[in-house]
Order: structure tokens, then sequence, then C-alpha cells
């Protein structure tokens, strides 16, 4: 999906990754068939990269997903994802350094939106030109997009 001004950008919030994982026919999981699809460009930075390797990853998460599936979504995390170098944003209030992270790249990176379930930075609503949304505004994003 491409726009006047260029492919849409966005970041997906670790917690829907693991949500993807979970269950294959979730939102979450539309959203990273969205992104297979190339439907918009998935922001990361070293840091958010990271984070997704020590979540994702986690012996917790081995119990809820198949751990061919984990690999594979991290490795496409690595290969396709939009690359970008994330300044840190003092002025950010987030109490979790992830979440941080996470505003910080799609910031960098041009990203329209931060997908998330965390409610406290959806209470947020947006940093810049960073709009934070649910999966379901996400989806609805896309498909206003695709006309």
């Amino acid at each position: 999906m491409t726009g006047e001004r260029g492919p849409l950008r966005a970041i997906v919030d670790t917690n829907l990754l693991v949500g993807a994982l979970a269950r294959p026919g979730g939102s979450s999981a539309r959203i990273l068939d969205h992104w297979r699809a190339g439907d918009f460009e998935h922001v990361a930075s070293a840091a958010t990269l990271r984070e997704a390797e020590l979540v994702v990853g986690a012996r917790w998460v081995a119990r809820i997903a198949d751990t061919g599936a984990r690999d594979a979504l991290l490795a496409e995390l690595r290969e396709r994802s939009v690359m970008v170098d994330a300044p840190v944003l003092d002025e950010l209030t987030l109490k979790d350094a992830g979440d941080r992270r996470l505003v910080e790249a799609a910031h960098a990176g041009g990203a329209g939106y931060l997908v998330t379930a965390d409610r406290e930075v959806l209470r947020m609503r947006g940093y810049g030109a960073v709009e934070f949304v649910t999966s379901r505004e996400f989806l609805r994003t896309l498909s206003d997009r695709a006309g």
C-alpha cells in the first residue's frame, strides 16, 4: 500500500507479536499478514529487535507458541523491518523502557502508527506524527487505505 507520501509505516508492539503467535487467527496475526503482504512497512531499531528477541524467545512463550513460528517471526523482523537509528527522546514520560524504545523507533523511522495493546501507551494517543492505536484501529486504517 502506498499513499501520496510513500508507503505506510508502523511499528508493532512486542505484546502484539506474542498475541499473533498465541492466536494465529486473531487481529494481531492479521496485522502481521498485512505486513507480509506489503500493505505497510514495519519499523524497528536495534533496541526494539532486542526486546522482541527477549520476549518472543522467552521460555514462557514456548508454552503458547510453536518454536518454529517464533523463530520464523524473529527472522522476518530482522530481515524485513526498516531499520532506523533511534535517538533517545528524554521528554517521553512512559514508565517502561521498552515502550519508550518503540516510540523512539517509530518517531525516527517516520512511522505513522505504533500498534499496541498497552493501556499506558494508548492513553498518550501519540507522539509527534506517530499515532498510538489498537490492533483493531490499525486494521480499520489498513482497510480504509485499501479502498
